[in-house]
């Protein structure tokens, strides 16, 4: 392969300390004519140290089951570091509170190691054209306890348009789709999705969809 051909490809990492299962998932992803994953390591310490150097890191699979930093904890350090990378759970874990905690946390994405690895691959390439890649038992499970009665939300200084917004977002609208129907423009829409990240402190839509599950707003 050129220089060229390997610069072009999507640069995604993976953290996984089971040796034979890291190996498996790493050529797998290489197999892919554009991805390209250099850097695999063990712990979310060992991969930061290799990375030092590297000024991009597109999608990053993470499991939660790690020596050193353990869990959701390491979320936050590998978004200081790669703050534009997609973060994707990839874990045996699927807890309805560890999900929504991870979610919370801004991971794009929770897929589970049971999945196919065609399937983990169809979900970074979902992740690198934004969407949110959830394993079908955990989005299942996402949905329902959306849609579950729950005590009244804490004060939360959302407007009634942006929780409107929220809960078109939930459903699965896109931007476009929610300004043709509220009768705005994308703009009116986007910055309203903006605000509402801000509001939830959160970094992509499943984190807001999560956050509002937690704090009830939904």
């Amino acid at each position: 392969m050129s220089p060229s051909s390997k610069t072009a490809q999507r640069q995604i990492g993976l953290i996984e300390d089971h040796q034979d299962y890291r190996r498996v998932l790493q050529q797998a992803i290489n197999s892919s004519p554009h991805l390209n994953c250099q850097h695999a390591a063990s712990s979310v310490e060992a991969f930061l140290a290799e990375t030092a150097a590297t000024p991009k890191m597109e999608v990053i699979l993470l499991d939660l089951n790690l020596p050193g930093v353990h869990g959701v904890a390491g979320i936050p350090m590998l978004f200081q570091r790669f703050p534009d990378a997609k973060i994707l759970v990839l874990t045996v874990y699927d807890h309805k509170p560890v999900v929504l905690e991870a979610l919370a946390a801004g991971a794009s994405g929770y897929l589970l190691k049971a999945d196919r690895l065609d399937t983990i691959l169809r979900g970074i390439d979902e992740a690198l054209s934004g969407g949110a890649p959830l394993n079908s038992h955990i989005a299942r499970m996402i949905l329902t306890t959306f849609n579950a009665v729950r005590p009244a939300a804490p004060e939360i200084d959302l407007t009634d348009r942006e929780r409107e917004i929220l809960s078109l977002l939930a459903k699965g609208l896109i931007k476009k789709e929610i300004a043709d129907q509220l009768g705005v423009s994308y703009h009116t829409v986007d910055t309203h999705v903006r605000n509402i990240y801000g509001k939830l402190k959160v970094h992509n839509l499943s984190g807001a969809v999560a956050k509002a599950i937690q704090l009830g707003l939904a």
